[in-house]
Formats: structure tokens, sequence, C-alpha cells
């Protein structure tokens, strides 16, 4: 569709589709899997909006589609109205609302930030960053290697950096006790946190022994020195830990629960065939130490 003068101007992307026929709607909508959409009262309330949106299309291209219908418009007016929504009711005149396998799925009320509207058009089920949590402020959010390197190398407070995946429940649990601990240690340690899951910190899970979540590493001066290991520690016990941080102990070996004194059949490689074959009903769990 053709994009007002003004708009051009803006240098709104192409990639962002500017609907105003019913029909042409629904048809996006059932061609389209993904689809994000800005309603505004009129095209200038649009403008800061279509700016933002302009890159987060490009980052999205090819996973998710960005479309933009302006109820100021006569005709996109009545458009609007069969959608039964109403820009004009909100404080900027904007609202944006996500299409999901050709039906509403919600409406979009996370950071309006590139970062976060890009996360939820690649994972729209997904769970809000870590960032956007307003209790996580004074974490310090890194995105990318070089912002790593770049922390490494400027920070003279002692760090403790947590590597995590963004499904991770043991990472969930421990989040509110980590940056409760950034916000009462702020000025005096720096509490930080990096979503690795992602392929492309494959060398920063080797260089620091990534090998689950969460990972915790300690560093003086850019000079990584040990693993944090307490998982259930609450913001005291990481508080307590800094003052005097140290090697995690070896642990002395668990009793594995097959030897312990219990009514649960052990299933091992050798008779897991015969045992699930010799049983009508087998409700098994699959364990590690």
């Amino acid at each position: 569709a053709f994009l007002p003068a003004f708009v051009c101007s803006l240098k709104v992307s192409p990639l962002i589709e500017k609907i105003s026929d019913h029909k042409d709607f629904k048809k996006l909508l059932r061609t389209r899997n993904n689809v994000l959409v800005l309603y505004s009262k009129s095209a200038a309330a649009a403008e800061s909006s279509l700016r933002l949106l302009s890159s987060v299309a490009q980052e999205v291209k090819g996973r998710g589609t960005i479309s933009w219908i302006d109820c100021g418009d006569t005709e996109s007016r009545k458009l609007c109205k069969k959608m039964k929504v109403d820009p004009n009711s909100k404080e900027k005149g904007v609202e944006l609302l996500h299409y999901k396998d050709g039906a509403f799925h919600t409406e979009y009320n996370r950071a309006v930030t590139l970062k976060s509207m890009v996360a939820f058009l690649k994972d729209p089920e997904g769970a809000p960053l870590w960032e956007e949590d307003p209790e996580a402020k004074d974490v310090v959010h890194v995105d990318s290697e070089k912002e790593l390197r770049r922390l490494l190398k400027k920070e003279d407070k002692p760090l403790l950096m947590m590597f995590y995946a963004p499904w991770c429940g043991v990472c969930k649990r421990m989040m509110p006790s980590y940056q409760q601990a950034a916000t009462e240690l702020k000025g005096k340690y720096v509490l930080a946190g990096m979503n690795v899951y992602s392929a492309e910190f494959e060398r920063i899970k080797e260089e620091y022994n990534v090998r689950g979540y969460p990972t915790i590493c300690y560093f003086e001066k850019g000079k990584f020195l040990f693993h944090f290991e307490n998982y259930g520690a609450t913001a005291a016990d990481i508080a307590e830990w800094l003052k005097n941080p140290q090697a995690p102990q070896p642990q002395a070996p668990e009793t594995p629960w097959a030897d312990e004194e219990n009514v649960v059949y052990h299933l091992t490689d050798e008779d897991f065939d015969k045992f699930i074959k010799d049983h009508s009903s087998v409700l098994v769990m699959f364990h590690a130490p």
C-alpha cells in the first residue's frame, strides 16, 4: 500500500505491511502465522512506533510479520471497527496486537524496545526477557560476546556473572535472590547476567566451562577465578560468599538411590525391556543423581 510522504521520510521499512481493507487483512492472517499489528488513531500518532518497528521488522524478517493499520484513515476506520480496536482510547493513540495462526493471540504489553519486541516475535509464547523485570534493574544484562569482553576489560569491581538459559527452572528460581543481591551490593560488586543458550555463544561456553544452567563465574579485574555453585542461595548468601570468594569444595559422593533402602524397583539397561514387557502398567522416573 502507498505510504504517506511524511511517513516515507521516516525511512519506514518496506517490510511493514500497511493494510486498510478487511479482505486484505484476513488474507494476511491466513497466510502468515506470526503477525504483530500496529493500530494507530492517525499517521502522526504512529510515527515513533513505526521508527522502532522498522528496525524490528528487519530483525525478524522471515520469522514474523509487522503490519500497520491507520484507524484515522477513512477506509481503514471500517477495518478497525470490524476488528473492534479503538486506539483513540489509548494514551499514545496506538495499540499493538499479536495474531498467531490466523487468530488473535494477545495484546503486546512487554517493553517497547527493539530487543524485547524481537524476542517476542521470535517466541511469542516465551517468557519475557530478564531485564524486563523492574526488580532486575541493577543486574548488568549482557547481550553479546563483544559486550562481555568490554565489561571484563573495563570493570574494576569484583564481578559475578550468571550464564543462563531463559527456559532454565533453576535459573528462574535463583534470579530473585540474584537481582536482590545486585541491588544491595551496588557500588561494591557487579552482578551480571548473560543468556548464552544460543549456538552463537559456543566459544563463551567452552571458555568458561558452561556445561549446564546456570553457570555462575566470579571475576576480579577481568580474570576468571571461581565458580559459584550455591544455586539455592539467598541474597545474603551471595553477599557473604563475595566477602571471601573461594572455589567450590568437593562434595562427598552421594549414595546411589538404588543402594538406599526403598520399595522402588531400579531398572538397568539389562532388565528394562523385560520388566516393561512383564508388567502391564509401569510408571518410570528417568533421573540423574
